[in-house]
């Protein structure tokens, strides 16, 4: 082989094969780049903060105090919806859903509100828009897809904050507006939700609230499982009025369990939480089967993504209230057919069927959220 100084044309196709790599080198950075820019701004499991709001005129009991009380609510409620869901056959992903600060305790986040608690400016359920804008501003905290626990304190009883709201979806996150009671005692995760400690720091109320941030609509107890109340049923005061059994107890209904067993802040899965299945239902009948005293009901969905459960709400006529409703779960078979049956139903009603899907979607008709887009299936008999 020849040696000696390369020629100008061998020079120039080095050059030119150097800055062709340089150049595929470059472009490979950047498509990787790219995509790892993709991966970190795609879905991201949804979190759960809590917030103590004052307005600002009213100063914030001792932060030792405040922290410890809301950690003992946010362990509390952990738990029971653990318990809730395990307890009818699902084996959520992940039980610790509230964020955690360094030490290893649930973080709590003070807000100040703009406005004094004179006047009754936070009456209305708008504080919880404050509360967002407050967290973005002067904590940076992301708010779409989260969800918020927000306690509102303005005073030691019997000055309290009445206005108990709460709203979400799997999709944009949730919140959750009540009052913090400031008062000595210890919650302790595994106690009834109905102790008179409890019941005085409105327990069951507060975790009602955060279940409608989940997504929860009302759903009433069936008193003949033994197990009392129901979480997303009627407040204390009135189940015990109508001098229900078991006035100690609260579980999570088994409608309510099918819908958060979906729900990514359970699953730990978000990567289609955005998107909203096509839905129709097909082919429902609702007919009453006088040998089991029951409805039977039977339907087939049309559907364009893995389907979870069909949950159907008994809207009877003659029930107590609206927080008296009974939930009903079905599975779907390869056909997309459901089929579930009431048992002692009313004479006269409507049911409320909808979808609970694989990546936490909950509709009836492929264009909402929510309760409010059952398909409805009037019945008399």
């Amino acid at each position: 082989m020849a040696t000696g100084t390369p020629s100008q044309a061998l020079l120039c196709f080095r050059l030119r094969d150097f800055w062709n790599t340089a150049a595929c080198l470059l472009l490979w950075c950047v498509s990787t780049l790219g995509a790892a820019d993709v991966v970190a701004q795609g879905p991201s499991i949804p979190q759960a903060q809590i917030v103590l709001f004052t307005p600002s005129d009213v100063q914030p009991p001792p932060r030792a105090g405040y922290l410890d009380r809301l950690n003992q609510f946010g362990l509390y409620a952990e738990q029971f919806f653990h318990d809730g869901l395990t307890d009818w056959g699902y084996s959520p992903a992940r039980k610790e859903i509230f964020h955690r600060g360094d030490d290893g305790n649930l973080s709590v986040i003070h807000v100040k509100g703009d406005l004094p608690a004179a006047g009754g400016a936070y009456k209305k359920q708008w504080i919880s828009r404050q509360v967002h804008d407050k967290l973005k501003r002067d904590h940076g905290i992301k708010i779409a897809g989260n969800l918020y626990w927000i306690f509102v304190y303005v005073g030691d009883p019997p000055v309290r904050h009445d206005s108990y709201r709460g709203s979400g979806n799997s999709k944009d996150g949730g919140w959750a507006v009540l009052n913090y009671t400031n008062l000595p005692g210890k919650i302790s995760p595994r106690s009834q939700m109905v102790t008179p400690l409890n019941d005085k720091l409105t327990l069951k109320g507060c975790i009602h609230e955060f279940g409608h941030g989940l997504g929860l609509p009302h759903i009433g107890p069936k008193v003949e499982l033994g197990k009392g109340n129901t979480l997303m049923g009627p407040v204390n005061r009135i189940y015990r009025f109508h001098k229900m059994p078991d006035r100690t107890k609260a579980y999570l209904s088994e409608a309510s369990a099918a819908i958060l067993s979906a729900h990514p802040v359970f699953t730990g899965d978000p990567t289609a939480r955005n998107k909203l299945p096509t839905t129709s239902f097909r082919q429902v009948t609702a007919d009453y089967d006088r040998k089991s005293h029951a409805i039977i009901v039977r339907g087939k969905l049309e559907i364009d993504f893995p389907v979870h459960r069909v949950v159907v709400i008994d809207d009877r006529d003659d029930k107590i209230g609206g927080y008296w409703v009974k939930g009903f779960v079905a599975q779907v078979d390869s056909q997309s057919r459901f089929s579930l049956s009431i048992p002692n139903p009313g004479r006269k009603g409507q049911l409320k069927i909808l979808a609970v899907y694989k990546n936490g979607a909950f509709t009836g008709n492929g264009t909402k959220r929510g309760i409010d887009s059952a398909t409805l299936v009037p019945y008399r008999f």
